[in-house]
């Protein structure tokens, strides 16, 4: 079988972000296709799927490696990210 063919037998089961219509509990929950989304506090199935933003970059911390043009973290000897960016 090949790649593609085992990548389309997989399920999807991406992780969003729920606030319950009768309790105001905010949860996140990993969801097939098929899944009955219920409050994990007070069981209500009157949920609505939030807009998730992803999670901003780390800051850097003392002792880490400052940023690179590309804003990848300079390392010891290979510039900023090993020339994959192409501006080192």
């Amino acid at each position: 079988m090949t790649a593609r063919g085992r990548l389309a037998k997989l399920r999807v089961m991406p992780l969003f972000d729920y606030r319950c219509s009768a309790c105001d509990a905010r949860f996140e929950q990993l969801v097939r296709d098929d899944t009955r989304v219920t409050c994990p506090s007070c069981r209500s199935g009157r949920v609505t799927r939030l807009l998730s933003v992803p999670a901003p970059p780390a800051t850097a911390t003392a002792g880490s490696a400052p940023p690179g043009p590309c804003g990848a973290p300079i390392g010891p000897a290979d510039g900023c990210c090993g020339g994959g960016c192409g501006l080192n």
